[in-house]
């Protein structure tokens, strides 16, 4: 599965770095209640770039050494081998040069996999990542979203497949936690009403319905065969609070054994600031080439991998087109699950 955020991901994600500014009170009531050590190994799981987390990471890192004075801190970005490690790599170092003087690292492998010895994460945090799937639970022949199809068999495919995920990126990093160490994380879920990324309950066009037009509309077309047309699905899942305090619930599951506990959970709307800034200025051109943009950033590998980089980028030049021809029924509103996790003894 080629899974990969397009090059400069943090200059066209701004509603990821909202969402990730919405969650840093609680980021900072993790590291509050860490216990003195002489260290803390401080670790973001699936940072992309790193630049949407920057000032979250400026914030932890002062409040610890604020109420840890003599404590040496390690900031490990992680993200695939195929991310942009380099741009990861200048952000985090961003740290640098400033008390606390801490050691920068990056790890250049899945989250899916585990990263660093074990009991050494005094403070996990994940944003807007741990949605993909680790592999494809088959196909999804008739759009190119499973939660905007309409196919009930492919949802339970795909349910099980990221149930079966979460679980895994659990216990990998319950076994990584310190006891005592905190982990929050900061996913794209979907609400009781059934909202998530892109779509808004009707409020505005469904985002995905609208990429899964363009794609059917270049089969028609013939741009695209009918097995491309097939191949080109977005391998992620939003999950409910529920499917992301499961794992935390069953005293059975590897994550629970290993002493994960749920401390605190919560659902948080991030309007869309492309839609919000159109409001404000009428900026038509703007709006449609930043929503476009942003857009683009996380679901253009999933057409450019099996179609190649012409024809992903002819989807998302229509994309812009159907923006701009109508930009009072566009809007891309975050719908995340915050959870704070806690290893105990």
């Amino acid at each position: 599965m080629a899974i990969a955020m397009t090059t400069g991901y943090s200059a066209q994600t701004e509603g990821a770095r909202l969402c990730i500014d919405a969650a840093s009170d609680w980021a900072l009531t993790c590291v509050e209640q860490l216990t003195n050590d002489c260290s803390h190994v401080l670790m973001d799981y699936g940072a992309a770039d790193g630049g949407t987390a920057v000032g979250l990471w400026s914030q932890v890192m002062d409040r610890l050494h604020q109420r840890q004075p003599k404590a040496h801190l390690t900031l490990i970005g992680n993200d695939l081998p195929s991310n942009d490690n380099v741009a990861l790599a200048e952000n985090i170092a961003k740290q640098l040069g400033r008390a606390p003087n801490p050691t920068v690292l990056v790890s250049a492998r899945s989250f899916y996999e585990p990263l660093v010895a074990p009991e050494t994460v005094s403070f996990g945090f994940s944003a807007t990542a741990m949605h993909w799937l680790s592999e494809s639970p088959g196909p999804l022949n008739t759009h190119t979203h499973v939660l905007a199809s309409d196919d009930k068999e492919a949802l339970a495919r795909f349910t099980a497949q990221a149930m079966k995920d979460w679980a895994s990126i659990l216990e990998l990093r319950s076994v990584e936690l310190a006891v005592g160490g905190r982990l929050l994380t900061v996913n794209l879920s979907r609400d009781e009403e059934g909202r998530y990324l892109g779509h808004n309950g009707g409020v505005t066009r469904n985002v995905h319905d609208q990429l899964h037009q363009i794609w059917r509309s270049l089969a028609d077309e013939g741009v695209i065969s009918e097995e491309i047309y097939r191949k080109g699905t977005i391998l992620n899942f939003y999950k409910s609070p529920d499917e992301f305090m499961a794992p935390l619930k069953d005293k059975t599951s590897a994550a629970y054994l290993n002493g994960l506990r749920l401390v605190d959970e919560r659902t948080v709307y991030v309007p869309c600031p492309y839609r919000k800034r159109w409001n404000e200025d009428a900026d038509t051109a703007a709006f449609a080439e930043g929503l476009m943009a942003t857009i683009r950033s996380w679901s253009r590998h999933s057409f450019a991998s099996v179609a190649g980089d012409e024809t992903a980028d002819l989807v998302y030049e229509r994309l812009k087109q159907r923006i701009a021809a109508s930009p009072e029924e566009w809007s891309l509103d975050y719908v995340e699950h915050h959870q704070i996790m806690e290893r105990v003894a």
